[in-house]
């Protein structure tokens, strides 16, 4: 009897974590996204469905492994994508194409050993209920939750997507760069100093990201018309001549900042690009990865009437 209940725990923990991490997907699906196109494994017009199908497919198998539905098909099926993962962590920080596994969507910062430290627990968990678990029959409303659950993590994630690329800011905001706060001078230091006043919009870049660079087009547009904000780049590297060379290369007429990767992790800036726009020093709007159509409109309907 011991056995059981210690079988059935160790099934439901990883039940709850693979269920919190779809519902992390769920909230901002971008991240994972980002994660899956630097593993260059998956070409770009199914980055999105494959983001979708594995997030709607991970809090599937949580609800799954949580109310025991047909325990002896996902509990094997799970070891095995959780193996699957583990080597995909192993080679994708091993060759520098990810910092990370993407596993927890930035919400839980672990190093790439803790992560396989933890699948080896979570995969150890399975196999002790494989082995002590009794199975029960799976009756149909476990079925059908289970399939409400893929259905509706799937429908969330498009929608927060969606909403995104239509606002340049997530449902849900974690981090403190939010709306209607004031941007901290300790968070630049003296360079914050001009963005206290006027409009202006600060953009978080990485100097390997590919978004970013399509961006740096319309950013140079916004910056040559006097109707619209004025613009400051940020780039995650220390090296001052890195960031140089960056400006350079890109003939950018904006300053640009490099700032330490600790402000990164500090505001938890985890997608690049992402944009705040401040106007005398208050956060008006943010913009993670896409910029809002709406802009790029004003942004185009302003370089005509400037032609």
């Amino acid at each position: 009897m011991t056995l059981f209940i210690l079988a059935s725990i160790g099934s439901n923990t990883v039940g709850i974590i693979f269920l919190l991490t779809g519902i992390f997907k769920v909230i901002e699906p971008w991240k994972f996204a980002q994660y899956i196109a630097q593993l260059n494994l998956v070409i770009p017009k199914l980055i999105i469905p494959v983001v979708l199908i594995f997030t709607a497919i991970e809090s599937a198998l949580g609800v799954a492994l949580i109310l025991g539905v047909f325990l002896k098909l996902i509990i094997p099926t799970t070891i095995l994508l959780l193996f699957g993962l583990s080597m995909l962590t192993y080679w994708s920080t091993s060759t520098g194409k990810t910092e990370d596994c993407g596993c927890y969507n930035g919400f839980l910062e672990i190093t790439p050993v803790q992560s396989l430290i933890l699948n080896t627990i979570y995969i150890f968990l399975l196999i002790f209920a494989e082995f002590f678990g009794k199975y029960q029959s799976t009756v149909f409303w476990q079925w059908l939750v289970v399939l409400i659950i893929f259905l509706t993590s799937y429908a969330l994630a498009a929608s927060s997507l969606e909403y995104m690329q239509e606002n340049g800011r997530p449902y849900i905001d974690f981090t403190p760069l939010q709306e209607n706060r004031m941007w901290q001078i300790e968070w630049l230091g003296e360079d914050s100093k001009s963005l206290k006043s006027g409009s202006v919009i600060v953009v978080f870049m990485s100097l390997e990201c590919s978004q970013c660079q399509r961006w740096l087009g319309l950013l140079k547009l916004v910056q040559w018309q006097d109707d619209l904000p004025g613009v400051v780049g940020l780039i995650d590297t220390e090296n001052i001549q890195a960031g140089q060379n960056f400006v350079n290369k890109y003939f950018l007429n904006f300053p640009v900042v490099a700032v330490d990767k600790r402000l990164y992790r500090k505001l938890r800036i985890e997608a690049v690009p992402t944009a705040v726009f401040l106007k005398d020093g208050v956060i008006q709007e943010k913009w993670i990865g896409l910029m809002p159509l709406w802009f790029i409109n004003k942004i185009n309907q302003g370089s005509v009437t400037g032609q």
